[in-house]
């Protein structure tokens, strides 16, 4: 099993897909931030 690298300091999605890097997709977080409106999102 080949270990994924996290993608530190790369911006382009092309080559975080292509050389096999970690990758999350967060959108769906964003409904929950703004049905929450808290005073601070970290």
């Amino acid at each position: 099993m080949e270990k994924k690298m996290l993608p530190i300091g790369i911006e382009n999605f092309e080559e975080i897909r292509t050389e096999n890097y970690y990758y999350v997709d967060k959108t769906s977080m964003i409904r929950d931030f703004l049905l929450r409106r808290g005073k601070v999102n970290l």
